[in-house]
């Protein structure tokens, strides 16, 4: 049997596993990629300058900004998967240079998986992604910002709280909400992520970027947007959300994390244009839905056990 070290057994990323400086030493990267890894696993995120071309940037807010209004504050002010439609916003998320520092990152094939373009800036409060998308193993997920234009102290920049991402991944159960499909209970968990923020000392950092700059940072990473000071001034920008092969995915604000009934995600893999399988470990897990969950049913998991569930589940019976 191949000896193998308990770093490289922990099903985690490695640049964020607690042997994050043992396995540095066994990856065989440049100069350059240790300093994006090491950076990463300290601060929680990295920054690419210069990665996109301004010509494709051109083209993209060329082609989507008849779908937002004029002035700040009006409907919509985001989109979320318009590279259903458009072709510039689909290239903007599968860029190969991207895709490379993410599989350094990961050591997995990154899977783009949703799409949200901004003209102007969010003025978001704090919160980490992996509230919305999560997966297992944990982890395997990551946000990247592209700077469509420069961002200033005045278009609201985001802000993110540096070495955060090491904190561990708060969902609704965790802090005694229930797991609803709606936002009704969304401005509790944000309550508590800056309450937690201060509490434990983090010291919220703005970051101001330049048109083709990218941003990658971790699922777990607390970050937002600051207020709008200047006006009626624009910040485009497109926030591409990766997971990446080999895991399950689902949604936790939407899963009964005490029954560890999961809302399993339908994920398509923008760059290719296909339903990702969910699996665990490396094989393949099938998904059935029943109108509130998607239940898996993986090679441990077999139908007659997943039926007896449903039943306790959907009409409050004891099993067989």
């Amino acid at each position: 049997m191949k000896n193998i070290s308990v770093a490289q057994r922990m099903n985690l990323p490695w640049v964020e596993s607690p042997f994050f400086n043992d396995l540095l030493q066994k990856h065989n990267l440049t100069p350059e990629q240790r300093e994006l890894a090491t950076h990463y696993n300290r601060e929680g995120f990295i920054v690419l300058p210069q990665q996109v071309s301004h010509e494709l940037i051109d083209r993209a807010i060329e082609e989507i900004k008849g779908e937002y209004p004029d002035k700040v504050g009006e409907e919509p002010s985001r989109h979320q998967d318009i590279w259903k439609r458009y072709g510039t916003v689909r290239e903007l998320a599968s860029q190969p240079a991207i895709f490379d520092v993410l599989r350094m990152l990961y050591d997995r094939e990154p899977i783009p998986f949703q799409t949200l373009n901004f003209k102007f800036g969010t003025q978001q409060r704090a919160h980490s992604d992996s509230i919305h998308f999560s997966c297992t193993p944990a982890r395997f997920m990551c946000g990247v910002w592209v700077a469509l234009e420069e961002t200033s102290a005045t278009n609201g920049p985001l802000f993110y709280y540096p070495r955060s991402h090491r904190q561990e991944e708060f969902n609704y159960f965790d802090l005694g909400i229930e797991a609803r499909g709606n936002y009704e209970e969304y401005p509790n968990y944000e309550d508590f992520v800056e309450e937690f923020m201060a509490a434990k000392g983090y010291e919220r950092k703005e970051i101001h970027m330049k048109k083709g700059d990218v941003l990658i940072w971790s699922s777990n990473l607390i970050h937002g947007g600051m207020p709008i000071t200047g006006g009626n001034v624009t910040r485009w920008s497109q926030v591409t959300h990766y997971y990446f092969e080999g895991c399950m995915y689902y949604s936790p604000r939407f899963s009964d994390m005490f029954s560890k009934n999961l809302n399993l995600r339908h994920v398509i893999n923008i760059a290719t244009g296909k339903v990702v399988q969910h699996s665990e470990n490396g094989k393949p897990i099938e998904t059935i839905n029943t109108g509130n969950f998607r239940y898996a049913v993986s090679h441990n998991f077999t139908l007659p056990v997943l039926v007896k569930e449903l039943v306790k589940k959907l009409i409050g019976k004891k099993p067989f």
